[in-house]
């Protein structure tokens, strides 16, 4: 296949309600949708910026800008060669690769007429996903959840505030609402020090978190290794796994018991292959995660999760927040995702 043109259109999605955790507050989401023309059909694919991944709107159009110039006619039957092309023409900018490279594999899939998850090689029909209760005081926690497992979500994330006694009575709350029967998982997004979130652990424990998600600075991997080797509560990285590379010093080092990989953080599909790779031959089960991301870019983090058993956490459920979205294709039901069996990443984008 060659590509014949690649075409931005940035987007503001309002949320249906504001989404806090404990680094900030955000009442919309900002994608920037992509579409590249190859052989005559069209692939899409979406990048969501944010502080992570230290991009704007404006850099990721800048950035998509100058890689549709270079790419433009450049030939391809694999996604991995446009991810080798881009990181050599741009350094950085993982999430505007992430949506070139996500179009990439749409394409692919359309041209072999098979949806993404059997190109890459299925491993399972369908994924149960968690749904993330914001940032909330402890009683307004517990409305949530009770109204996500109303909804037949299975599996809550709970953000932390990084404040031990209120986040115990937060997730001690909720466990106390829904049951033992819902999964519960704990996100502090960096807020904690060590000796804080080993103190959170040990007092949570009893109420059966799967895992605590990046509780400590992205940068500190001591702490994060001396936590994984003391906490009763499995540890999980994410914002210390921006890249395959990041993905093997957490390994080296056992900085983490298990890892979350985002599409936006590697720069794509092909590279959260790598990373996930990289990952599996260290013995960290791996959790898909997303941003603050549309139908689009979720559904290609479904067909990644699908396709590979080292995924045993799926955390895809940004689109559910939206007011409106221009891409539609997912299934939700009884707490489980399935995309349609379309061939690419089997989504219908209207913008």
């Amino acid at each position: 296949m060659k590509i014949d043109r690649i075409e931005a259109t940035p987007r503001e999605l309002p949320r249906k309600e504001p989404f806090a955790t404990s680094q900030h507050v955000s009442e919309a989401a900002s994608v920037v949708f992509v579409r590249v023309d190859a052989d005559g059909m069209e692939g899409w694919g979406a990048a969501s910026p944010s502080d992570v991944t230290g991009e704007t709107m404006e850099t990721v159009s800048r950035a998509i800008a100058k890689l549709a110039g270079d790419l433009k006619g450049v030939s391809f039957d694999r996604g991995r060669e446009v991810a080798d092309r881009m990181d050599a023409l741009l350094p950085g900018n993982p999430a505007a690769k992430a949506a070139i490279d996500m179009a990439m594999f749409d394409l692919l899939g359309k041209a072999r007429g098979l949806p993404l998850h059997k190109l890459l090689g299925t491993a399972r029909e369908l994924a149960m996903t968690d749904r993330t209760i914001g940032l909330l005081l402890p009683e307004d926690a517990v409305a949530k959840a009770k109204e996500f497992v109303g909804q037949r979500f299975r599996a809550l994330k709970i953000k932390l505030a990084g404040k031990v006694d209120e986040d115990v009575e937060r997730v001690a709350q909720v466990r106390k609402a829904v049951g033992n029967h819902i999964l519960l998982r704990t996100d502090a997004n960096q807020a904690f020090t060590y000796r804080h979130a080993l103190h959170f652990a040990r007092q949570a424990y009893t109420h059966v978190l799967e895992f605590l998600e990046q509780p400590l600075p992205a940068d500190d991997l001591e702490g994060m290794r001396n936590l994984t080797e003391s906490s009763p509560v499995p540890v999980m990285a994410d914002e210390s796994v921006r890249s395959p590379q990041d993905a093997a010093k957490i390994g080296w080092a056992r900085c983490a018991r298990l890892v979350n990989l985002k599409l936006m953080k590697a720069g794509g599909i092909a590279r959260t292959i790598e990373a996930n790779a990289i990952c599996e031959s260290a013995g960290l089960p791996t959790m898909i995660g997303c941003n603050a991301e549309s139908t689009l870019s979720i559904a290609a983090g479904l067909h990644f999760a699908l396709s590979h058993r080292n995924v045993r956490f799926v955390d895809l459920d940004s689109h559910f927040n939206l007011t409106e979205d221009p891409a539609t294709g997912l299934t939700f039901d009884d707490g489980y995702l399935k995309p349609s069996e379309k061939p690419g990443l089997g989504v219908d984008v209207r913008l």
